[in-house]
């Protein structure tokens, strides 16, 4: 199970969404606590003693009360531990973009289960770097001797989560764009010797009267062959190989159609690109000085 510590403000300012039930509130907190039934007890269970409410997700409901209002019911943990369940919230990535747990989710009021350490989660329209310096004179006005430290906005964490994604990717990147120029210069070097090769037909077709146009067709007719036989080749591999590629994606199928397609239009954009330059040359062959060679 993966369980948070928080108030009740914690799921408006992270904006996680309320499904059933209520926020945990103030009355959530340990006055049920009887201080001489606890004599004796250890410091474990004295801690546990405290916890007596629980809020948990959205797949925590489906798994343990299928078909029902899991709100006002109770729930055992620990062995012993029985806690009444007083909201249901939407699930949530608690360790990164690509967490793909399958546990449970859980949180527990601060009130009754308090810490020496503590999170402070605060949400503004203004620039978040701008607060900071109030919001340490805030803490310090209610203890000046309380530690803070290791202050983040949520996009400095989220960039950290994501750096060496975002590293992969971008090596990723540069190895696409390397691969897409030698496809480039590979299509333009096969379609470029294949127009010398044949610059003796292109002549005699001009001298019978072919048009420029009609030796253009010729040339890009030849380079959409070896287009359409790369393009396909490369798609099937694609296909077996993205597959490899899954732990690195965040909300994106590996086969998603969209990429697939923009895909083939830029490599068939590049490629065509490529065949123009040699259709060109070809239109300009002399047949006098092609036949005269010959």
């Amino acid at each position: 199970m993966e369980y948070c510590v928080a108030d009740a403000g914690y799921f408006e300012t992270m904006r996680i969404p309320l499904l059933r039930g209520r926020w945990f509130n103030e009355e959530d907190d340990r006055s049920h606590v009887d201080s001489k039934s606890l004599q004796g007890k250890s410091r474990f269970e004295l801690f546990m003693a405290g916890m007596r409410t629980i809020i948990i997700d959205e797949g925590f409901a489906r798994r343990r009360f299928p078909n029902e209002d899991p709100v006002g019911k109770q729930i055992v943990l620990e062995g012993s531990l029985s806690l009444a369940i007083v909201g249901v919230v939407g699930r949530v990535n608690m360790e990164g973009l690509r967490d793909n747990s399958d546990l449970v989710q859980a949180y527990f009021p601060f009130l009754q289960v308090p810490n020496g350490a503590m999170v402070f989660t605060v949400r503004t329209q203004l620039p978040p770097e701008n607060l900071i310096p109030s919001i340490q004179q805030q803490v310090r006005a209610v203890d000046p001797r309380q530690p803070i430290f290791d202050i983040r906005t949520l996009q400095q964490i989220r960039e950290q989560l994501i750096a060496p994604e975002r590293l992969n990717l971008t090596l990723l990147g540069v190895f696409a764009a390397i691969a897409l120029v030698l496809a480039l210069v590979g299509v333009f070097g096969v379609i470029s010797w294949s127009v010398t090769q044949r610059t003796k037909e292109i002549g005699v077709r001009i001298a019978l009267g072919a048009r420029g146009s009609e030796v253009l067709c010729l040339v890009f007719r030849q380079g959409t062959r070896v287009i359409g036989t790369s393009i396909g080749i490369g798609l099937v591999g694609a296909v077996l190989l993205t597959r490899l590629m899954t732990t690195m994606l965040f909300e994106v199928s590996p086969t998603d159609p969209l990429t697939f397609v923009s895909t083939v239009v830029l490599l068939v954009s590049v490629a065509l690109l490529a065949c123009w330059v040699p259709a060109r040359r070809a239109t300009k062959v002399d047949p006098i000085i092609v036949l005269r060679h010959n």
